[in-house]
């Protein structure tokens, strides 16, 4: 969860952005259970800043499963390798 506040003009500007759909999945907002969320792709605690350009509108499903992580092991190559930025 964000330590800071987002504000609503910056959350509308996300949203239009990505018209509406989840920038990782691509999933529209209308055809969710749970509304879309406002996500850091850097998080806060990575010194990620609460601007434009480091938030992604994002689906519950893929907030909760990318977390505040920046990378993984690729499991094939062993590689850690950073994870997918949605712009």
């Amino acid at each position: 969860m964000s330590k800071t506040y987002i504000p609503v003009a910056l959350r509308r500007q996300v949203y239009e952005r990505a018209k509406a759909c989840c920038e990782y999945c691509l999933i529209p907002d209308v055809a969710t259970f749970a509304p879309h969320e406002i996500d850091y792709i850097i998080a806060e605690k990575h010194s990620g800043r609460t601007e434009a350009e480091n938030l992604a509108l994002s689906c519950t499903l893929c907030n909760k499963h990318k977390g505040s992580d920046l990378a993984s092991v690729d499991p094939e190559t062993g590689k850690i390798v950073p994870l997918y930025h949605p712009r």
